[in-house]
């Protein structure tokens, strides 16, 4: 495979053609500056065979900021801060890159203190501001930002910038007759700002490579295509630029594509990908869900790219190129690309984690003392310590009550569109098969039998809650996890799901996809509350097409009768016929028992994932994970 070789951006030697694209971590403070969190998280990602990586963006003035914790570059100390990162980097033998944005329409007013300013007054439908329209002064001000933050760059040692031009911000809004409405000189002349930027980076430049990142395509209707891409090549090589970076998707209008939702079709990339290698003859960078390895074989027999871009995949697995060179693939944790962890916690403000890897922004960890420890259950939460402990150096057994591995995780893959999820699924198994020395299946077993241990670890999970409706006991019905592990039939045609939650929105899709008459209620208005946003969003407009689904928020069962439900919803009640099948999702409650059996014991006892708080598989590894490093 080629992208193992060495390659050539500009005058930099990349020892292989591997790139980390730039992530947002929301790692900082509000004042833009690094953090030891930042180093940690660097360090571990620049130590697994990176040629390349792209910090996470940076906004060349305190207008285009995105997050309220983003790196800052234009302050006076941000030389010196950025060089923390870069010292690290290059510490690990891995070239540093600065991403130069400015968000302009797409920027968060929580973080700059203003309204965004953007060339036109669009809204941006993913934050709902409609921005403020740049004035004259206020466009020289931000080309000054991005000469300032060029210098920053090179005195803080980076090897190279990109210049963000796609993705819906600001270089592309000036280029776009849908969200450039200006009637002055840059309306007349849409590439006025672009080559104004670019004038900037080929005086600035100096010694460092230049890449520009694009968005091959934006997927909005009069958006940004391959054809309207050309003016951005074109003009790349004409200015010098070294490389093309290339994305999908705009921040404003697409986010599925921008962040590279698991969902989406991978034909579609491939053939835009195609397109943009026709229009240039600079060295393509690829990124998109490229952490596969057959996705990078079929890339590299087609010639479809130079080099490969890889995000989420590395938070996943910092050692995926490592693997990849030392041709152990088959130890690579791989990225479903759920989101769960990374851009959920990054728009909440907790920082970039992620559901297979929660030791991404920490130290290794070895054990002062080695003990003997059982983890009970082996789902995400017992994995995850089991594993971790294992590597610290105590001595684990792993006991699970059914005949697998994975808990309740294995009903992630199985919901529609999910499939990639599978992928993560079997790295934690693999991961744990290989670190755990002792596990043991069909393991049901009480504190009296468990033996001695040092200390125990509770990751017994949760069981269904079900509710005190009159006449619930008499209908056939099923808990969710029963209805994922197919453990019953359904009968009859009629489903009513009690709960819509991610669980019972799930089953609904899975079901209304099978026509089935599915009937799902909530109490209160919060559809799939506990479910990704982006996930849930593309869900719902799927589940808007589908006339044999009804969802009923506000609703609380009453009664259940041979021939009717009856219910309340808004304070009237109402009638159904009876259903065939009745799902109960309406939430999970711990499964604690053996932890309580242990405390009485007075044993040494950890509670961790479900058992302790039902929540998110996030959640779960995040729990096990600290578990394990918290023994002392």
């Amino acid at each position: 495979m080629k992208f193992t070789q060495a390659f050539q951006i500009g005058q930099l030697q990349l020892k292989n053609r591997f790139i980390m694209a730039p992530v947002k971590s929301a790692y900082g403070n509000p004042k833009g500056e690094v953090t030891p969190r930042h180093l940690v998280y660097y360090d571990n990602l620049s130590q697994g065979g990176m040629a390349m990586i792209i910090l996470e963006p940076v906004a060349v003035c305190v207008t285009g900021k995105e997050h309220p914790k983003q790196l800052a570059v234009h302050l006076p100390d941000s030389q010196t801060q950025l060089s923390k990162i870069v010292d690290v980097l290059h510490k690990n033998n891995t070239l540093a890159c600065l991403n130069l944005n400015h968000a302009g329409r797409a920027a968060n007013p929580k973080a700059t203190g203003q309204p965004p300013e953007a060339p036109s007054a669009i809204t941006c439908p993913a934050t709902g501001q409609t921005p403020d329209i740049l004035q004259q002064q206020e466009i020289e001000g931000i080309l000054e930002g991005y000469r300032r933050a060029i210098k920053v760059a090179i005195a803080a040692g980076f090897d190279a910038i990109e210049i963000q031009a796609g993705h819906g911000y600001l270089i592309q809004q000036f280029l776009s007759p849908r969200t450039n409405l200006r009637e002055d000189e840059y309306g007349q002349d849409k590439t006025l700002f672009i080559k104004q930027v670019f004038d900037i980076v080929r005086a600035e430049r100096d010694k460092l490579a230049v890449m520009v990142r694009i968005s091959g395509h934006d997927f909005v209707e009069n958006g940004f295509g391959p054809a309207e891409n050309k003016v951005i090549l074109d003009l790349a090589k004409e200015y010098g630029f070294d490389a093309i970076h290339c994305g999908f998707g705009n921040a404003c209008d697409t986010p599925p594509w921008y962040y590279s939702h698991m969902a989406l079709p991978e034909q579609k990339q491939l053939e835009v990908v195609t397109a943009i290698r026709k229009q240039t003859e600079l060295p393509l960078i690829v990124a998109g869900r490229m952490g596969d390895v057959e996705k990078l074989e079929q890339y590299d027999q087609n010639n479809l790219t130079d080099c490969v871009s890889l995000g989420r995949p590395l938070i996943a697995d910092p050692d995926f190129v490592n693997k990849l060179l030392q041709q152990q693939t088959d130890e690579i944790t791989y990225c479903g690309y759920c989101l769960q962890g990374c851009l959920a916690n990054v728009k909440n403000g907790s920082g970039i984690g992620c559901i297979v890897n929660p030791g991404i922004d920490k130290k290794p960890v070895q054990a002062k003392t080695a003990k003997s420890v059982a983890v009970i259950g082996a789902g995400p939460a017992g994995m995850a310590a089991a594993t971790q402990l294992s590597i610290m150096g105590h001595k684990v057994t792993l006991y699970e009550k059914k005949a697998n591995l994975g808990g309740q995780f294995e009903m992630a893959y199985q919901a529609p569109h999910k499939g990639s999820m599978l992928r993560p699924l079997n790295s934690l198994i693999k991961r744990t098969e290989k670190n755990v020395s002792e596990i043991k299946l069909n393991s049901t077993i009480s504190a009296e039998a468990l033996g001695h241990f040092d200390h125990f670890v509770v990751a017994t999970g949760s069981r269904q809650r079900i509710p005190a409706i009159e006449g619930l006991s008499s209908q056939y019905s099923m808990t969710s996890l029963e209805f994922f592990e197919q453990a019953k039939p359904i009968k009859g045609k009629r489903v009513l799901i009690i709960g819509a939650g991610m669980i019972g929105i799930e089953a609904a899709e899975i079901l209304a996809d099978q026509n089935y008459d599915v009937v799902i209620t909530k109490r209160t208005d919060s559809i799939a509350n506990d479910m990704e946003m982006i996930t849930k969003k593309l869900m719902l407009k799927r589940l808007e097409q589908k006339e044999n689904l009804l969802i009923s928020p506000n609703t609380t069962l009453v009664e259940f009768s041979a021939d009717r439900v009856k219910y309340q919803q808004n304070g009237s009640t109402g009638e159904w016929a009876s259903f065939d099948t009745v799902i109960i999702a309406a939430g999970m409650e711990p499964e604690n028992d053996l932890y309580q059996q242990l405390q009485d014991q007075q044993k040494s006892v950890q509670i961790v994932g479900d058992a302790d708080n039902p929540a998110d598989i996030y959640a779960a590894t995040q729990k096990g994970y600290l578990a394990a490093t918290g023994l002392e």
